[in-house]
């Protein structure tokens, strides 16, 4: 059997603009599945997806945002071939997908049972849990019911084959650590059973059959509760990568503070870090980055389990960015959406990142259920608050979700909510102008889109995009560039040497 999967992550409407320097766990592990059950597998990017090929089925991973990319991928496929058409990735939470894209199976959260499961009944998806298909005998759609999480994380086992990718030796490849998420609080939004105090410190059921975890996510809805994969997997799988030529590798995680933090992780309060392993991860993290002259970089941490111990650890072993999630710059309004963090731990946060030369960027949504003039105002101001010790604000409008808790609600889009989006791009552009002037190395990735004796670059520390004057002939380099230009999403440079 020969299949093909397809990586539309993060092209929306068909173009990815920006991270381009990302790639995904989610098809490197289908691909894996596939390989080890016997069957030729090939990643393909969507945008060098040009011919299609003899395939006995094509896999298709997405976003909810990548509808459009995915669905028109789709009517291609079916026009030119009789594959049998799987998608895959956070698009297939939405459980009546196949009525809107014409594809043969939808394969809903963890596939790496699944997966194996169609394999054996040669794709003949009536009765594997964790799918929905079309029935073409009766014309109409089966929802089978959803699987239960994956227990044994031995099952994950990706692909390391990573030039399927062109810009493998650019990306921020992502290595998955831990899966799921601790959070299981309820949005206090839906809750009208005011006196109801179950999910203050996070519990599997709710009286009132809220979704868990913060009302805009789906994390914990579809993956459960955070689990860890054992070290010696992770690491083996870093070091193959690494001999495959990646300069920059990314623990992935929807909270890296989560690793090995407890068993059954329910709770985003308790126990604390388990410093002593995330210590000898990173020490031995460190080690392959050295032997390999490349970059391993944490994500996401909850700012509440963040501490000067933990920030101690990560500056010893890594150059690395921090990710937190603070969504809403009101109080309340955090309680509402279900956070597990408030602003003030954010703040006492990116303060200790400064303190330890940890480049923060902080998220944040605007057009929120729960969003008034006055959070918006609050959020506004509390960006202002944390701007000198941050490196980015990210901004997202509002997206309801299939499988979260606020997947019913709609964006709530006012002129406050676009204030937020405004103060972000200032500061953000405020805090690139402080790049103006130095000289940063700059690993060059690609030709710019539209002048092409440009290139594209990154910084091997973090996702930051450079354009590259005359450093098309460099790809694959690593180059000084002295920053001239910052713009809000980007810098512009000049080489130092040809």
């Amino acid at each position: 059997m020969r299949a093909l999967i397809v990586d539309c992550l993060a092209y929306g409407d068909g173009k990815k603009l920006l991270t381009r320097d990302v790639i995904g766990a989610g098809p490197r592990t289908v691909k894996g599945i596939l390989q080890n059950e016997g069957v030729d597998a090939k990643i393909i990017p969507v945008e060098n997806f040009s011919k299609i090929g003899d395939y006995d089925v094509i896999f298709i991973s997405g976003m909810s945002s990548d509808f459009k990319c995915v669905k028109r991928l789709v009517e291609r496929v079916k026009l030119k071939c009789d594959s049998k058409i799987v998608i895959g990735g956070p698009i297939s939470n939405d459980l009546y997908l196949l009525e809107k894209i014409e594809a043969d199976i939808s394969v809903v959260g963890e596939g790496e049972i699944t997966i194996r499961e169609l394999l054996k009944k040669d794709f003949n998806a009536e009765n594997v849990k964790g799918t929905t298909y079309w029935d073409y005998d009766n014309d109409k759609l089966v929802i089978n019911p959803l699987r239960e999480i994956l227990t044994n994380l031995k099952l994950i086992t990706p692909s390391t084959e990573i030039k399927d990718y062109k810009n493998y030796f650019s990306a921020r490849v992502y290595v998955e650590v831990v899966r799921g998420c601790s959070n299981f609080k309820r949005p206090l939004l839906l809750c009208s059973n005011k006196k109801c105090n179950l999910c203050k410190n996070g519990t599997l059921k709710c009286p009132l059959n809220i979704n868990p975890g913060c009302g805009f996510c789906s994390v914990p809805s579809v993956f459960g509760y955070a689990r860890s994969r054992n070290e010696e997997d992770v690491l083996k799988e870093i070091e193959a990568l690494l001999e495959e030529g990646v300069k920059r590798i990314v623990l992935s995680a929807p909270d890296f503070l989560d690793y090995k933090r407890g068993e059954k992780l329910i709770n985003p309060y308790f126990p604390e870090p388990n410093y002593e392993v995330i210590e000898t991860l990173l020490s031995n993290c460190r080690d392959l980055a050295d032997k390999y002259n490349a970059n391993i970089l944490i994500e996401n941490i909850k700012a509440n389990l963040f501490n000067e111990k933990v920030a101690e650890i990560f500056s010893k072993y890594l150059r690395t960015p921090i990710y937190i999630g603070c969504e809403s710059g009101d109080e309340n309004h955090c309680k509402l959406l279900g956070r597990p963090t408030s602003p003030s731990d954010v703040l006492r946060a990116v303060k200790i990142a400064k303190k330890y030369n940890l480049k923060a960027q902080v998220y944040f949504i605007y057009g929120l259920p729960g969003e008034t003039e006055e959070t918006a105002k609050n959020t506004v101001r509390f960006m202002h608050k944390i701007k000198n010790y941050i490196d980015k604000i990210t901004v997202y409008k509002f997206r309801p979700l299939p499988m979260s808790a606020f997947q019913n609600f709609k964006p709530n889009i006012t002129k406050y909510s676009l204030l937020i989006r405004e103060t972000a791009n200032k500061i953000n552009l405020e805090i690139k102008k402080r790049y103006i002037g130095r000289v940063l190395e700059v690993i060059i990735s690609e030709r710019h889109f539209r002048n092409r004796r440009d290139a594209i670059g990154y910084l091997p520390d973090s996702g930051l995009m450079i354009v590259v004057k005359d450093g098309a002939k460099f790809i694959g380099k690593t180059k000084k560039v002295k920053i001239v230009k910052a713009y809000e999403k980007y810098l512009e440079g000049k080489l130092l040497e040809n």
